[in-house]
């Protein structure tokens, strides 16, 4: 029986232990399992209260980035940029965005920088190239007006530079309008019409120097094509033909036609202005005034019985691409009205 009773306590304190071990076990996991969760929170929580630093950094950043213009006069302005023209910037104030649009010209701001940092400078610069950037430079012209005094010119023009461009032309003179002489006969008292009938051609070129190209645009001068403008130009001129003349004998009573030859020359500078028009057409105006050489006679002229010849007039001379007043050498003037094309 006392035996039965040990075996009972044993069994009893061995299952008392049992569970004291497994409480133990079950402690240990519980403080395992309360400190992970709290590791994580802990951890979770860093995360949060980060992304809410850098939430309310960039909204702060955001706040303060906006599009700001700097005008000339020195003032800032922090706006919204709408819309930014060739010649105008369109934006609403910083603090009123859907107030009205207002305008500015380029011309008068410095620069503007976007919100991102991005910065464009505008310059006034009109002799930067790039500001005429896929304009045609190259132009064919025409003299106008010149069939009327008895000659065609055609021309070309290139620009090598802002302001600077050289020219070259080809006058085929008797292509034209020619005019009409007066063939005397004493003897019947008539007078018959001969045509001058001149025939030749001359050549002149010069190098342009433009004024800054421009045109008004309401009210202010603002930068337009490369080729358009004033400017002046050094020009020469070279050329050569031969006209009919009428030649009065003094042993004869009917005039007689003869031919002259005539070479000529000049050293110009001509001022003038030139415009275009849709980006493609030319107009071209000029008055040029210089010094020239000739060995013209006049048209009409005397023979006496030495078989000299007696000029009627000496100081003034009519060579189609110029004119000459006083005796040779002496000045000479050009004038002219060319329209043209520009071609690539």
């Amino acid at each position: 029986m006392w035996y039965n009773t040990f075996l009972l306590m044993q069994q009893l304190s061995y299952n008392c232990r049992l569970t004291s071990s497994m409480v133990d076990l079950y402690q240990l996991s519980f403080a395992k399992r309360f400190l992970h969760y709290h590791s994580t929170n802990q951890t979770l929580y860093m995360k949060t209260k980060l992304l809410c630093i850098l939430i309310l950094v960039v909204a702060s950043v955001s706040a303060k980035a906006q599009d700001k213009i700097y005008r000339k006069n020195g003032k800032v302005l922090e706006v919204k940029l709408i819309e930014i023209g060739a010649t105008d910037i369109k934006y609403r104030n910083l603090n009123d965005a859907d107030g009205p649009i207002y305008v500015l010209e380029t011309e008068r701001v410095k620069k503007k920088v976007t919100a991102d940092g991005k910065v464009q400078v505008f310059s006034d610069n009109l002799k930067d190239k790039e500001s005429y950037e896929g304009q045609l430079t190259k132009a064919i012209k025409i003299n106008f007006f010149s069939p009327l005094y008895g000659y065609s010119e055609i021309g070309y023009e290139k620009s090598v530079g802002v302001g600077k461009s050289y020219e070259v032309s080809v006058g085929i003179i008797g292509l034209g309008k020619s005019e009409q002489l007066y063939l005397y006969n004493s003897s019947a008292n008539i007078t018959n019409n001969v045509r001058k009938g001149q025939a030749g051609g001359f050549i002149s070129a010069g190098y342009k120097f433009n004024k800054l190209p421009d045109f008004i645009l309401f009210g202010k001068t603002k930068m337009s094509h490369l080729m358009q403008g004033t400017y002046f130009k050094p020009a020469v001129y070279l050329g050569h033909y031969k006209e009919n003349i009428i030649i009065t004998k003094s042993n004869v009573a009917q005039a007689v036609v003869g031919k002259q030859n005539v070479t000529f020359g000049a050293l110009q500078l001509e001022l003038g202005k030139q415009r275009v028009f849709g980006e493609k057409f030319i107009l071209d105006s000029y008055f040029g005034i210089g010094y020239g050489i000739d060995n013209k006679k006049d048209t009409y002229q005397n023979e006496n019985s030495t078989n000299s010849f007696q000029d009627y007039r000496e100081d003034a001379a009519y060579n189609y691409g110029n004119s000459r007043i006083g005796n040779s050498p002496s000045l000479s003037f050009s004038f002219g009205l060319k329209l043209g094309l520009l071609i690539k």
